[in-house]
C-alpha cells in the first residue's frame, strides 16, 4: 500500500479518464463528444462529493478534534507536535512515518507494516496524493500532525485497494527529514 501513495498526476488523469469511461466505450461511442460527457459527469461527481466530505470531516472534529486548521482546498491540519527549522518546499525530498486510516479508525496502511521505514518523495510533484502534497508542505523537520483528507485530495469516486470509493482520510504523520 505504500507505493499507492505515490501518484503519477498524467497517468492516473489518464487511467481515472479511461476506467471512468470504459462503460460508455463498450457501448460503441464514436465520439470525443461522449468522452468529454464522461469526464464533465466525473467531475460533477467530484463537485457533489464535496460538501458531504466537508460534513464528515465537520462531524469527525466537533466529536474529538478542537485545534486545527482548514485549508482552502477543504483539506484538515491537525498539529500534535511542532518541530524545528522551516517548513518543507515544493521539489525537497521529505520522509515521513505515517498511519492511514479511515475515519471510522480502520488503517489501510502504515510506515510500522514495512520495517517503520519511511515514505520518501519529492514535495509537491504529483508523487502522493494531493492531499499529502499540501498537508507535508505545512510541517517542518520533526514535527507531528494528522491530515484529514477529503476524498477530492486522495482518491475520489474509485477508491484504492481497501480505501473504499469517495472516502475522506486519515492520516497520522510525522515529517522525519527534508532534503
Amino acid at each position: 500500500m505504500m507505493s499507492s501513495l505515490f501518484r503519477p498526476t498524467l497517468i492516473i488523469r489518464l487511467a481515472v479518464l479511461l476506467l471512468l469511461s470504459a462503460p460508455l466505450l463498450t457501448s460503441c461511442l464514436s465520439s470525443n463528444d461522449d468522452l468529454q460527457k464522461a469526464y464533465d459527469e466525473a467531475q460533477k461527481h467530484a463537485e457533489a462529493q464535496k460538501p458531504i466530505d466537508e460534513a464528515t470531516i465537520q462531524k469527525y472534529l466537533a466529536d474529538s478534534i478542537k485545534t486545527f486548521t482548514r485549508q482552502t482546498s477543504g483539506l484538515y491540519f491537525v498539529p500534535r507536535l511542532a518541530g524545528t527549522g522551516t517548513t518543507a518546499r515544493a521539489g525537497q525530498t521529505v520522509s515521513v512515518l505515517y498511519t492511514g486510516s479511515l475515519l471510522n479508525g480502520q488503517v489501510f496502511d502504515a510506515s510500522s507494516k514495512h520495517g517503520n521505514v519511511p515514505i520518501s518523495f519529492v514535495l509537491g510533484t504529483g508523487q502522493v496524493i494531493p492531499g499529502w502534497d499540501e498537508g507535508i508542505a505545512l510541517m517542518s523537520k520533526g514535527s507531528k500532525a494528522t491530515l484529514l483528507i477529503p476524498s477530492g485530495l486522495a482518491y475520489g469516486a474509485q477508491g484504492n485497494g481497501p480505501i473504499p470509493a469517495d472516502a475522506v482520510l486519515r492520516f497520522q504523520v510525522e515529517l522525519v527529514d527534508i532534503k
